[in-house]
């Protein structure tokens, strides 16, 4: 072993040092990506439940002694008594009733 073969080594040495280093930086990029990521599916997932309570807090109101159903005033909108029946048809029929 001589000191050619000590150069090589260390040469390798020093490679291998500067790939862990990358690989140490992306994996911390990685990570932040990753946090970054959870806290908008976080949020997306607080506003979907935001949504569904306002929809179960609308389904329980009643309006004029009857209970308003979830598809009637969704989009803020009330569907007459003709298509209030056939909404329930459709869903009647996708429920496989």
């Amino acid at each position: 072993m001589g000191l050619f073969d000590w150069l090589n080594h260390a040469k390798r040495i020093s490679e291998l040092e500067d790939v862990s280093a990358h690989l140490s930086g992306r994996m911390d990029e990685e990570e932040l990506k990753y946090i970054e990521l959870r806290a908008r599916c976080k949020r997306l997932l607080d506003r979907t439940e935001k949504a569904a309570a306002r929809v179960d807090s609308k389904d329980s109101i009643e309006a004029n002694g009857e209970t308003v159903a979830g598809p009637e005033t969704m989009h803020g909108g009330r569907l007459s008594e003709h298509q209030r029946e056939i909404q329930q048809k459709i869903l009647r029929r996708r429920a496989g009733i």
